[in-house]
């Protein structure tokens, strides 16, 4: 069994594999999330190999600016994996989750995250079995790719997905704040002047230019106030009327400097970012936004 990129003809047997690992999902919005795939995320794809060149598995792992129970920045994360009943304890599901964590610790991840089915315990046993921990209140597992991970103090990046603002309070908590200051954006139910309902907000990022811009914000305001832990984490996509499109928490030693970091680097993210945003309205319209 050889472990290997996926190839592009073989996206078809992926969405196979996919729809037999989530066979509760329409085979349709399987096809979209593929044809989506390395757009919203920096992903890759490791298939298994049997020699012939039929695929027994698979495995999708990202880049995720932060990890439920995981203090490092940023962690790897297995998005999907799956191998036929037929070739399970070989070792394959072992292999490919190797390769993963590898191409994780090559793109700069210290430590690896991974998530389950509540009812899926062929799944948790086989999370176990391969050194990882799962957290709580969930089960969302993680792992260090090295013996001592360090913990990060940056939290900082785009998601597809809408953004867990009490994992990343967690994260921002230090013994060195007195004070901890955050900021959700959230979609704004409202009408248009000829009368349109709001429906959603759709946001588009240059992700190479808008992560680097993000860091420099961190910077510049690491410059201004004695700020001990921070996260920007602005989600991409569509997000729906009275959902966070963007969780800002500013840790610092009062309160003061908290409150004033935060509310700056809101403003400066949407004036300066290369993120972009549309207003979608119930007649199927769209306007996009120029920043303010």
């Amino acid at each position: 069994m050889t472990i290997r990129p996926l190839q592009p003809h073989e996206r078809d047997r992926w969405i196979e594999l996919r729809h037999a690992l989530w066979p509760d999902y329409p085979i349709e919005q399987i096809r979209a999330e593929v044809a989506a795939c390395n757009t919203l995320l920096r992903e890759a794809v490791f298939v298994a190999d049997r020699g012939d060149g039929s695929i027994a598995g698979f495995v999708e792992v990202s880049i995720r600016p932060y990890g439920r129970g995981c203090a490092a920045s940023p962690v790897g994360y297995v998005e999907g994996w799956y191998v036929e009943p037929r070739d399970r304890r070989k070792g394959v599901g072992r292999a490919l989750i190797a390769a993963a964590e590898e191409w994780a610790g090559t793109n700069g991840c210290a430590a690896m995250g991974s998530d389950r089915n509540w009812e899926n315990d062929i799944s948790r046993s086989a999370h176990l079995s391969l050194g990882y921990r799962p957290t709580e209140p969930c089960e969302v597992f993680w792992k260090p790719l090295a013996a001592d991970a360090p913990a990060a103090t940056d939290y900082i990046g785009l998601v597809p997905w809408e953004p867990d603002s009490g994992t990343l309070v967690d994260l921002v908590s230090d013994g060195a704040a007195g004070g901890i200051d955050v900021f959700l954006g959230t979609t704004r139910d409202e009408i248009s002047a000829d009368g349109r309902a709001l429906v959603a907000l759709d946001y588009e990022a240059y992700p190479e230019m808008a992560e680097k811009q993000l860091r420099d914000l961190a910077a510049q305001a690491r410059q201004r106030w004695p700020i001990v832990k921070l996260a920007i984490v602005h989600r991409v996509g569509r997000v729906e009327i009275g959902k966070p499109s963007v969780v800002i928490a500013v840790a610092s030693p009062h309160r003061a400097e908290a409150f004033e970091a935060c509310r700056w680097i809101i403003d400066t993210l949407k004036k300066d970012v290369a993120i972009w945003k549309k207003e979608v309205w119930a007649d199927g319209s769209g306007t996009w936004v120029h920043p303010e």
